[in-house]
């Protein structure tokens, strides 16, 4: 094989370096988008562009704005509102560039911040149009909101300005209402906006029973950062929402994703507070309004019930009184009936009554005689059995430990005995027992 000329790897890449630069003198106009972008001390711009067809990587390649272009930068910040980011689609003027060592790459002129727009316009209404295709977009604002808004889960960070304006115009409301705050910290701009809010979401989420209303606030933030809310995984998940949501993120001029999902937006953080109080305050005056009215009937209900009340008065009073009348009158004639009654049963039972007390006195006066008698008859039977007639008649009795003694064999010699006369007694000693 024959060879031809022997170039070295880095003679090789500069001839190519060398065509391609010659073939794209001029500056060109190439779409792209930016997957990655960081800046580094010197003021030098290092952007990953990409193109995607369906999520689909199709090219990638390294492009560089140079400090001494950063006229770029704030033009198109200017005209926009917004900085360079990551997933943004740009127009931009560039120049081919080969180096090499690092290849490919293409140096950015200008950025036409018209295309940018349009393109972050139309990536909006695609997202919009998502939703509403899916049935998200009026999801949240279908849901009831609470009477009493007072328990607030809120999305911020805890150092925004916007926080701190919602939380004093909260509790300095002139009405005295209380409100219950619990802080979600998240980032409210650069790429770990949606992973925070996302997980802040969930987290609220899974204690939507401790809450009645969630705020997401920003304010004072820059303008340019409000493309970080427009997400479809952050607008749906917002949409999705269990509790109604407030947008406060201090803006007058955009609206985002989440402005158009939520229940409720508002341009800033206290214009959310200002609505809460408005809410409280609408639900306090309905209270009182009710209350007046419940107050009102039961005067009036205790006005009509009083004049009731003195009419049957007045009519029970004169219905007694003829009633009590009636029945004096009636007790009068039953007393003078009962009289009369029993003054003739009195005359007409005079005599059998004068024959009864004649035979009960004849009665109780023979069965007094015969208990006379045998009350005589045992008078003289317990005389005659009394001990001191007995002894009287020369009987005597023998005590041993003052029992009396019936036998011989109660006593033993050496005991002591009594002997009871009929004028006194004797002690004395047994010596000998014998029996008849």
């Amino acid at each position: 094989m024959e060879r031809g000329m022997v170039f070295s790897l880095s003679e090789f890449l500069e001839m190519i370096g060398e065509t391609l630069e010659a073939c794209f003198a001029a500056p060109l106009w190439v779409v792209a988008e930016i997957a990655d972008l960081r800046f580094d001390q010197t003021g030098h711009c290092y952007l990953e562009l990409v193109e995607k067809h369906n999520q689909e990587l199709r090219a990638r390649v390294r492009g560089t704005i140079w400090a001494s272009f950063s006229s770029v930068l704030s033009s198109f910040s200017a005209v926009t509102g917004r900085t360079l980011a990551k997933g943004m689609e740009i127009l931009a003027l560039v120049r081919v560039r080969f180096h090499p060592v690092y290849g490919l790459s293409l140096d950015i002129r200008d950025i036409d911040p018209q295309y940018s727009l349009g393109a972050m316009m139309r990536h909006k209404k695609e997202v919009l149009s998502r939703l509403a295709q899916e049935g998200y977009l009026e999801r949240n604002r279908s849901l009831p909101f609470p009477l009493i808004p007072q328990r607030l889960a809120v999305l911020s960070s805890p150092h925004a300005a916007g926080f701190g304006d919602f939380l004093a115009h909260l509790q300095e409301n002139p009405y005295g209402f209380r409100f219950q705050v619990e802080l979600f910290p998240v980032f409210v701009q650069g790429e770990e906006t949606e992973l925070t809010f996302l997980s802040a979401l969930e987290e609220v989420r899974r204690r939507a029973r401790d809450f009645d209303v969630l705020v997401i606030l920003r304010g004072g933030g820059a303008q340019s950062d409000l493309h970080w809310f427009d997400s479809y995984t952050l607008g749906k998940a917002i949409a999705t929402f269990p509790l109604p949501v407030l947008v406060g993120i201090g803006h007058q001029r955009d609206e985002t994703i989440l402005d158009a999902v939520a229940y409720h937006s508002l341009k800033t953080p206290t214009a959310v507070a200002d609505f809460l109080i408005e809410r409280m305050r609408a639900f306090d005056e309905l209270v009182l309004a009710a209350y007046l009215a419940l107050k009102g009937a039961v005067t009036h209900l205790l006005q009509d019930q009083k004049i009731t009340l003195t009419e049957l008065s007045a009519h029970l009073e004169r219905r007694s009184r003829n009633a009590l009348e009636g029945v004096q009158e009636t007790t009068m004639q039953l007393r003078w009936r009962l009289k009369e009654c029993a003054r003739r049963t009195l005359e007409k039972n005079d005599n059998a009554f004068s024959g009864i007390w004649q035979k009960l006195g004849d009665a109780l006066k023979a069965t007094f005689l015969t208990h006379t008698a045998s009350l005589e008859q045992i008078t003289r039977a317990v005389a005659l059995l009394d001990p001191h007639n007995t002894l009287r008649r020369g009987y005597t009795l023998t005590l041993r430990q003052g029992k009396i003694m019936k036998s011989a064999k109660e006593c033993a010699p050496g005991d002591v005995v009594e002997t009871r006369f009929c004028d006194g007694w004797i002690q004395s000693e047994v010596t000998t027992r014998g029996s008849f």
